[in-house]
């Protein structure tokens, strides 16, 4: 209630002293099964009851340290592969030469960070053809995106916000630059045939357009809420008035080689997977990445029709929803994917976990954990039994 759950993993449920209770745990099971000598026939319940035990704890470890799960978006008509890992990770791309030939280095590992707290092997000490660097924490921002900061030494941006598909969105344009917003060309003090050209001279503003009417469908609301300034486009936090559960986070991390050091906000969260882009620090290039893992099926997913009921007479109450889904597999299939229908393949597991605010795509949790789900369902078994 402080905080976060996140925090609460870090620093409790995730925290090695009590993984080490667990394992305690385990040893005074164990213990008491020799010291009570519960192998005898009178006791078999007793020692079902401590078996239960140790079965149930054997699978949560299984569950933690070598399954994994994620999320898996698909849109209405299309067909995906891949899902994104629930837990977020930490990737790092050394580029260089080696006797004259390009080598990659790849460190990744999984990290767990809030602004209170974080779990994780950083700093990160290592070597490039001999050549030492070093990847340390340096900060967190919960709720961040790109934008721009202002700077008297950087280059000149206009502000636009539109909202064409009903939510905010806000772009800059760059003096003398022609950007693309929703596949329609915009220009600032840069003519371009086909494009929305905006002129400013004196700090007075002119549109001219392509497009004849007084406004596009792509924009119902255009607005330039602010002058031209001058700064430098990077990463900010976002306003605590306009933040939403669907925001990403920064990680910020300090890379250092050959006596330099440069700052670096990643942004990511859990479902996204982007790189920084390349960048070089003591004569070495980096790429990282801050975000989910992508796994790949070995099988695809089709989304033929999302479907969702409303509570009569509400608009965002919702009854049930269900996911109508092709499997394409050697032997495709269909299935439906709804609450307490879950779909089992290949060992895989599919639970209806979410779906798009348009209701045009859903959000499927995945959950590769075979041998922890049943190691922990016969320790279940077990426990009945036993009482």
């Amino acid at each position: 209630s402080w905080y976060s759950t996140e925090t609460a993993r870090i620093w409790i449920y995730n925290a090695t002293w009590f993984e080490a209770i667990m394992v305690f745990f385990v040893i005074n099971f164990v213990g008491n099964i020799a010291r009570y000598n519960l192998l005898k026939k009178e006791k078999w319940a007793i020692l079902i009851l401590h078996l239960s035990w140790i079965l149930i704890i054997l699978g949560a470890f299984v569950t933690r340290y070598i399954s994994f799960e994620g999320m898996m978006p698909i849109r209405e008509g299309n067909t995906e592969n891949v899902f994104y890992s629930d837990k977020t990770y930490l990737t790092v791309y050394v580029d260089g030469e080696i006797n004259n030939e390009p080598k990659r280095k790849i460190l990744e590992d999984d990290i767990l960070v809030t602004t209170e707290a974080i779990k994780s092997n950083l700093p990160w000490n290592s070597d490039f053809n001999g050549q030492p660097f070093t990847i340390s924490y340096a900060g967190f921002i919960e709720g961040a995106k790109e934008g721009l900061v202002e700077d008297p030494n950087g280059k000149e941006y206009l502000k636009i916000v539109e909202a064409g598909d009903g939510q905010r969105h806000e772009h800059y344009l760059e003096n003398g630059e022609v950007s693309s917003i929703h596949n329609v060309l915009f220009s600032l003090n840069k003519m371009t045939e086909g494009a929305i050209n905006i002129i400013e001279s004196d700090g007075n503003y002119q549109i001219k357009s392509p497009f004849e009417g007084q406004f596009m469908r792509m924009a119902d609301q255009l607005v330039i809420p602010e002058p031209i300034i001058k700064g430098a486009y990077g990463v900010i936090s976002i306003p605590e008035n306009e933040k939403t559960e669907n925001d990403l986070d920064a990680l910020i991390v300090d890379i250092s080689s050959n006596g330099e050091t440069v700052r670096k906000k990643l942004l990511g969260a859990k479902g996204v997977a982007n790189f920084s882009g390349e960048f070089k620090v003591g004569g070495l290039d980096f790429n990282i990445s801050y975000g989910s893992k992508v796994y790949t099926l070995p099988f695809g997913i089709k989304l033929n029709d999302f479907i969702a009921e409303k509570h009569p007479g509400t608009e965002n109450s919702y009854a049930s929803f269900m996911s109508k889904v092709t499997i394409e597999d050697e032997r495709p299939f269909d299935y439906d994917i709804y609450m307490n229908h879950i779909l089992d393949h290949k060992g895989y597991r599919f639970f209806q976990a979410s779906f798009n605010q348009d209701e045009k795509g859903t959000i499927l949790s995945v959950n590769h954990d075979f041998w922890g789900t049943w190691i922990t369902y016969i320790g279940y078994f077990l426990l009945y039994a036993g009482l």
